[in-house]
């Protein structure tokens, strides 16, 4: 439906006496929750319910303070004189406003976000520690589904005068939509699982019919991370992002089951209907911007700025928590975009500000919204290499009410910036309970104080003609750039290709350049002959995309290769090489492997810090397929003296085939091994074998790759026997352990076998080993892989015989430690130990870390759980009211005193800075708690009280039951082919394979335990806050 609002006003306002009069229409705010559903309504069973209930929230949760009426709210902004804030929209007008755009007419989009968090129609079923859910069936796509909450509108300033003056509610009833776009005579919504196209012919903004379904299988297990934010691409795909808890399985009606984990770029062609994933990784990517370069950004719910997210890239991403990677083969990923200045959590949303309008000192700049501590930074870009990184400046907008969520921000037709602001007390995901305040929402206007305050005149570009089109594209503001190649885009019209081709060819703007060929493919107008001009092109973000466009088709001629191989010989920029890397991976390896080898033996790009891995990963996608024409690369010593080849490719490759297995790649090892130069070269080679080789069985070893591999096990292996050992054989075994019993023969040959009798079923071997931990002259070193290579064997014999050695050994630090961690990973030798404990006296329960007696707790059995709180009671969780009793008294000690910063300092270092850092200080095994919100008391406190409230990504500990009954804990450090690499609290790391994993699951536990306050005195309490608290240098 439409509504006039229409009125008198001063210009860049919101009419303040309409909302006052509306609010008295509607009456006041009322109950948060009037319009929730209650836990016990969405839970469908009595577990969930009772999970659901007694979850503690944590963060920025709802809290008793008012929200400033929207005529006083620009009073709490403080912003640079050369800038002006205007409050353009607000409640009632608009509510949970999570995303922004504008289309062809200048007419503001938003999607109010009312049906969060759970859809409607559905029922939760389970949950999970991270408050993901999984709901007892799909919701259907409108309209036969269960109608929501959220609704999308568009508004329209009528008069020019700088004021929205009506509203249109264009599409209600949606059931979870996060985003909404226009294009190619349709409206494009995101309404996960789905991706609906309205039909909207004529453009008036109203759907003409039912929308089709042009996507489906995006996950909806948590809604604050669910697909969202859709742009068009000046390529003409229509691209999204999706966040870091939910999963996905995305269908079109040409891309089947594409299945990916948590966060990722991925796009959608409206004329092919294909489907796939652009990027993977990040952080919980709620954003994306292209700047007038076509690069693709998005914020980061971490410290810096994010990606500069390069095609068919790998970023960073928390494998326990948010999944693996598509690709198991990856070996490392890129990285954000480096930061220097303020690394305070998070800045999720951002653009990169190319509008004209603002005064010169922002152009080019990023603008980033913090919704957490209630800011929005302007940050300064710089090369760096083929990436970029990031200078903050200042801070452009503060203010002291905290209800102030930026969510969203984007640049208009009037080069202005529109920032949608949620509005709320409550930030935080982190608690199931619905208490949003679903009566607000607020939408701003920053634009240059200078600025006279006319409004641009009301336009329509899809009238408007190719002569018109191509003059805004030459706009100084991007976003006219960006509308007029849509428009080219929608009309296809080949006729507009002559006009653009003088564009293209001239040299002086490669701005205009570039545009033209964005707009030349757009219109079909990209064959060979515009592309070899483009690739000729002296600007090299045309040649850039020219590389880019030719991938994106697969393949291309003779002609086009040869040039595309020319040009990676030959190629001065760094960004351009970088693009040469990424469609290298997405062409035919007859056509790759040439760029490839040019890019390596051409250039030194061995510091860059994307360059190397997309190489990398341009080898590792035809190392299978395209195996001979992979191993011809290094027929050519050129390659093998280069220094990328020998720090990211050679022991990557043989790792990548040791982990595949089987005879063909096994023969490529052996290949490679024979091309080697020399042997510091094999060296590299076997390494990454031998990383390959982690956690698998090789009995497979083809005996080739086996003789190959002979002379380097002592080297390599740890020993002559090392590999044979490895491979089970039934001879070294033998050979093996009567050296292991000899106490004449080499020591670390003996270590090496012990440690890999270990890795391998080898039952024979316990005797051995376990003379070896009664044997007093045996080292200390000897004794410990002893025990640590005991754990596998599940024979209760072998708890007791290790524990009745105990008190002879227990003055060692590392063999006490192995022991205990060794009776935790099984229930028999548990009870084994506590018997030793409680009855014999002969084993004291000092000897036991508390952390250490947490573990016990983790074997879920009622009895070893009774007797581990009765023996270490400060390790039995706190309750509730005892929790909440801690935070109380210490929020009143803390806030009775003062506290000293320098006393404070010391304090962290040794209770809290062997794991966390503040202030470039500290370690690195926990959170960096410099860019958290640490002036808030409460949230910090509960953190501190109860950290299992709420474990950052990274952190999460992930229990394996193994298939021969062992418990392991700690954090996943890699998943790599089927093997996931774990690093235990204490020790060194395990890899496992997959099909030794019985059950993995993410423990709900932190490594930092309860009652960590408890050492210190008030003054210490208030001395170590008073360092905690005090505000970033």
């Amino acid at each position: 439906m439409s509504t006039n609002l229409k009125f008198t006003t001063r210009k860049w306002a919101i009419p303040f006496v309409l909302i006052g009069m509306l609010s008295i229409l509607i009456g006041c705010r009322g109950d948060r929750q009037s319009d929730a559903k209650s836990i016990s309504e969405m839970a469908a069973n009595e577990d969930v319910a009772r999970y659901l209930e007694a979850f503690k929230g944590l963060g920025a949760l709802t809290d008793s303070s008012r929200a400033t009426p929207p005529e006083d709210a620009l009073k709490n902004f403080h912003f640079p004189e050369d800038l002006a804030l205007d409050l353009v929209l607000s409640e009632p007008q608009i509510t949970q406003p999570v995303e922004l755009s504008f289309d062809h007419r200048g007419r503001l989009w938003v999607v109010q976000y009312h049906q969060y968090p759970y859809p409607n129609g559905v029922k939760i079923v389970s949950v999970d520690n991270y408050l993901r859910v999984q709901f007892d069936k799909l919701p259907a796509a409108p309209p036969q589904g269960a109608r929501g909450a959220d609704k999308i509108t568009f508004f329209e300033d009528t008069d020019g005068d700088g004021v929205f003056d009506r509203s249109t509610d264009a599409i209600t009833g949606l059931n979870i939509a996060t985003s909404v776009v226009t294009g190619r005579g349709r409206i494009w919504v995101l309404n996960p699982p789905y991706l609906l196209a309205y039909p909207d012919k004529n453009g008036d903004g109203i759907p003409d019919a039912e929308p089709e379904v042009k996507l489906q299988g995006f996950g909806l297990e948590d809604t604050h991370a669910v697909a969202n934010s859709l742009r068009w691409g000046p390529d003409g795909w229509l691209y999204g992002a999706q966040g870091s808890t939910t999963t996905a399985n995305v269908s079109s009606s040409v891309s089947k089951n594409v299945a990916f984990q948590g966060q990722v770029i991925w796009r959608y062609h409206p004329d092919t209907e294909v489907f796939e994933v652009f990027a993977e990784g990040g952080g919980n990517t709620f954003n994306i911007e292209f700047d007038s370069k076509g690069r693709i950004f998005s914020g980061n719910n971490a410290y810096d700025r994010g990606p500069n997210f390069k095609q068919g890239g790998f970023y960073p991403r928390s494998l326990g928590k948010h999944g693996p990677y598509m690709n198991p083969y990856t070996f490392g990923n890129l990285p954000n975009m480096a930061l220097q200045g303020d690394k305070s959590r998070f800045t999720h949303s951002l653009i990169r500000y190319e509008g004209g309008e603002l005064p010169t000192a922002y152009e080019g700049k990023l603008i980033a919204v913090n919704p957490l501590l209630n800011y929005v930074q302007l940050t300064r870009i710089e090369p760096d290499g083929s990436s970029l990184k990031n200078i903050d400046e200042k801070r452009i907008i503060e203010t002291e009410d905290h209800w102030f969520r930026p969510v969203n921000i984007i640049a208009g037709p009037d080069g202005a910036v529109y920032m949608a602001d949620w509005y709320d007390s409550r930030l935080s995901h982190v608690d199931p309970r619905d208490t949003w305040d679903k009566g607000s929402g607020r939408i701003y206007r920053l634009r240059a104080k200078a600025d006279s305050g006319a409004h641009h005149p009301s336009f329509d570009l899809s009238n408007y003609t190719n002569d018109q089109l191509i003059e805004l594209l030459k706009s100084p503001n991007k976003w006219f750039r960006q509308q007029a190649l849509l428009q080219f885009a929608n009309h296809r019209d080949q006729r507009a290709v002559q006009q653009l081709l003088p564009l293209l060819r001239q040299e002086a703007d490669g701005q205009t350049a570039l545009e033209a060929l964005w707009a030349i493919n757009l219109c079909g107008g990209f064959d060979e002959k515009t592309a070899l001009e483009a690739l000729n092109h002296t600007d090299p973000y045309v040649r850039l995309w020219a590389i880019r466009l030719l991938g994106d088709a697969g393949k291309v001629n003779p002609t086009l290769s040869a040039k595309l191989i020319g040009l990676s010989a030959a190629e001065p920029h760094a960004e351009v090489r970088s693009q040469l890397a990424a469609t290298a991976k997405r062409l035919p390896a007859r056509d790759a492997m040439p760029i490839v080898k040019n890019l390596l033996t051409h250039y030194d790009d061995s510091k860059d810090p994307d360059i190397p891995m997309q190489i990398w990963w341009a080898i590792e996608s035809k190392a299978e397929t395209d195996r001979e024409l992979v191993l011809s690369l290094f027929k050519d010593p050129a390659v093998w003296k280069q220094t990328t080849t020998q720090e990211f490719i050679l022991s990557r490759l043989s790792q990548r085939y040791a982990m595949a297995g089987g005879a063909a790649n096994y023969a490529a090892i052996v290949r490679q091994m024979e091309l080697s130069p020399n042997k510091a070269f094999t060296r590299l080679l076997v390494s990454g074998l031998k990383e390959g080789l982690r956690g698998s069985d090789v009995v497979g070893l083809s005996p080739e790759l086996a003789q190959a591999l002979r002379p380097y096990q002592a080297e390599f292996f740890g020993g002559p026997l090392a590999l044979s050992l490895k491979q089970g054989d039934p001879q070294a075994v033998k050979q093996a352990l009567a050296i292991i019993a000899d106490e004449q023969a080499d020591a670390d040959h003996r270590l090496t076998y012990v440690q890999i009798l270990g890795e391998t079923d080898q039952p024979s071997s316990i005797p051995v080993l376990l003379s070896l931990i009664e044997n007093g002259r045996v080292s200390n070193a000897l004794k410990q892989a002893a025990i640590v290579a005991l754990r596998r064997y599940d024979q209760p014999d072998i708890g007791v015989r290790v524990l009745k050695a105990y008190p002879g050994f227990r003055a060692d630090a590392g063999l006490r430690t192995a022991a205990i961690d060794m009776a935790s990973s099984r229930v028999v030798w548990t009870r084994e130990l506590f018997r030793l404990i409680e009855q014999d006296k002969r084993i004291s329960p000092t000897d036991i870390l508390d952390q250490q007696a947490r573990r016990f707790q983790l074997l879920n059995d009622p009895e070893i759980t009774a007797a581990t709180h009765r023996i270490w009671p400060n390790v039995k969780p706190l309750d509730t009211d005892e929790k909440q009793a801690r935070m109380s008294r210490y929020a009143r000690l803390i806030q009775s005193g003062k506290g000293d910063e320098a006393k404070g300092r010391m304090l962290f270092a040794i209770h809290c800075g062997i794991c966390h850092r503040l202030f470039e200080e500290g370690g690195i095994t926990a959170p960096d708690l410099t860019g958290y919100e640490r002036s808030n008391l409460n949230t910090f406190l509960l953190n501190v009280v109860d950290p299992n409230a709420e474990i950052r990504e990274g952190y999460t500990i992930q229990q394996i039951t193994t298939q021969d009954g062992r418990m392991l804990e700690g954090r996943i450090v890699a998943q790599e082919g089927d093997v996931t690499t774990l690093q235990p609290l204490t020790g060194r790391q395990i890899s496992i394979s997959a099909k030794q994993i019985k059950e993995m699951k993410a423990l709900p536990l932190s490594v930092m335990p309860e009652r960590i306050l408890d050492p210190l005195n008030d003054q210490e309490v208030r001395d170590l806050f008073a360092y905690i608290m005090k505000k970033n240098k």
